[in-house]
This record gives structure tokens, sequence and C-alpha cells, in this order.
């Protein structure tokens, strides 16, 4: 195996370029990572897009907690109360965070590695976010025992943690320019 270090850096810029402008043909709004220009365009469509998959979690544990409360499930309620409380929190966290203002790009030059990592990330966040739509959406509510309920909002508070993860791996990748 050749050690990193002796790679010819041209061979591995040329190939990252090559990656990140294949990317822009695949992935919409792409080319806001890629042109500086764009990258405030780029941002409040990222935080609409994350904001509204958060709003569709919230209406789901909105219809849940209906349902619970209507058959007087109050520590089911309270539980779904609780999650729901927290994507409030993390859709605030989307929306008011420190780099908001200025938004995930600044005007610097950004390095091709770090908008490929950046991306990536953006792309995992996603699908984080469409799994924890899609288990909801078709898991049936409410689940039969009091176990198979503790074992639905487990299940959600890991999807959620994931998605918290991800933002903070973001905010690291971002910094680390």
């Amino acid at each position: 195996m050749i050690p990193t270090h002796s790679r010819p850096s041209s061979a591995r810029t040329a190939t990252g370029i090559r990656f990140l402008e294949n990317l822009a043909y695949l992935v919409p709004g792409y080319r806001g990572y890629k042109d500086k220009d764009l990258r405030r365009e780029e941002d409040a469509r990222l935080r609409g897009r994350v904001l509204a998959k958060l709003q569709v979690l919230r209406a789901l544990i909105e219809d849940r907690l209906a349902l619970v409360t209507a058959d007087r499930m109050d520590e089911r309620a309270d539980a779904l109360d609780r999650r729901l409380r927290r994507l409030e929190s993390l859709a605030d966290a989307v929306r008011y965070a420190p780099f908001g203002f200025s938004g995930f790009f600044d005007a610097e030059r950004v390095r091709e590695e770090t908008l490929e990592s950046l991306l990536e990330t953006d792309l995992l966040l996603f699908q984080d976010l469409d799994d924890a739509i899609e288990r909801m959406r078709t898991t049936p509510f409410p689940p039969p025992t009091p176990d198979d309920f503790i074992r639905y909002v487990l299940a959600f508070d890991q999807e959620i943690s994931q998605f918290e993860i991800r933002l903070i791996a973001r905010d690291k990748i971002r910094g680390a320019r």
C-alpha cells in the first residue's frame, strides 16, 4: 500500500474536483456548494429543507399525541410531548444557529475536501430525516403494548440523536477549513 503522504497531491485534487463536478449534475442545489456567490442562497435552501422535514416529523408526533390524549394515556402523551419539544428545540437550533447570519459558508475560499465532506454529511443528514419520517408513517400507532411503545419512542430518540450528531459534525467540518 502506498502511504498517503507519498501520493501526488494533484491526483487527489483532480479526483476530488471530478467527483464534486459530477455531483453537481446529480444533487439538486449542489451548485451552491461549489459557487461561492451562491453559498448563502444554498444555506437558506438547506435550512428550509431541514426545517420542512422537521415540521413533517413534528406533525406526525402531534397526530400521535392526539391519539393517545384521546385515549387518556397520560404517560404516553408525556413521552410524546417531550419528543415534540425536542423537535422544536432542534428546529430552533437550525433556524437561529450562530452561523445562520453568514450562512453555513462564508466568502472565504473553502477547500474541495471540505466541500466533499460537507456534502456527504448533508446527504446523510437528509437521509436520517427521511428514514425517521418513513418509519413514523409506516409503524402502526399506537403500539399494542407498553413495551412496544417504549421501543417506539426509543427508536425515535435514536433517529433524532443521529440527526443531532450530523448537525454537530457539519459544524465541525465547517470549522476545520
